[in-house]
């Protein structure tokens, strides 16, 4: 008798969803490497970053339908407990961050640069859980969320790895610790089904951790 194992077949689109994810991530990281040179090389690294804007604007729906599915269902009772845990744990984050520091608890005034990081923090997002996971989650969800994080982490080092960076203390460690958070983050994602809680438990960390930062740092783009 015969034993034959059957495989399913990965569909096209998945297979260009997850090409597409894998590509953009690569880009990012590119992009992180480079940024921190001087001019010409500053300017080169936005070619990268204009690669995956193009990548992304070419796998989204329209913008209005984008931005519904986004944030659809965003005062539900079941979305409101999820963005409360999302407040909580950008919080927690920032404070435990800030102690580490050496910093006061909570900010004492809340400058302007904290707009930008807010934003940063947004996009970062939008582009990390809601495009990279998106697609990986067409393949394997669980994988989904370990590659975003790792993907997230790895650009977040990449911004300190050229000779010309200013290189953290503790590089393996703001690695570990970044992909944790992103693990969180994405698993946050998946149960709520939502980017929304995501954008602010990041939005909430970089506001507490920046409010009072005069400028962008170096290694803000």
């Amino acid at each position: 008798m015969e034993h034959s194992e059957q495989t399913k077949a990965i569909p096209r689109r998945t297979k260009k969803a997850v090409l597409d994810a894998i590509v953009c991530s690569t880009e990012i990281m590119v992009f992180a490497y480079l940024v921190t040179y001087p001019f010409p090389f500053k300017a080169v690294a936005f070619i990268p970053l204009v690669m995956v804007a193009f990548i992304i604007s070419r796998d989204i729906d329209s913008l209005p339908v984008t931005f519904r599915f986004l944030f659809r269902n965003l005062f539900s009772l079941k979305m409101l407990i999820q963005i409360v845990i999302g407040l909580e744990l950008g919080i927690i984050a920032a404070i435990y961050y800030r102690g580490n520091l050496g910093m006061t608890i909570l900010p004492a005034v809340i400058r302007p640069f904290v707009l930008v990081a807010v934003s940063v923090a947004a996009i970062e997002e939008l582009v990390f859980r809601g495009f990279i996971q998106g697609q990986i989650s067409k393949l394997n969800t669980d994988f989904a969320v370990v590659f975003a994080a790792f993907a997230h982490a790895s650009y977040k080092a990449c911004l300190f790895l050229s000779p010309v960076a200013i290189h953290q203390q503790h590089l393996v460690t703001f690695f570990i610790w970044s992909f944790i958070a992103y693990i969180v983050l994405g698993f946050l994602k998946h149960y709520s089904k939502s980017i929304v809680p995501v954008i602010i438990a990041h939005a909430i960390f970089d506001l507490v951790v920046y409010a009072e930062v005069l400028q962008a740092p170096w290694w803000v783009w």
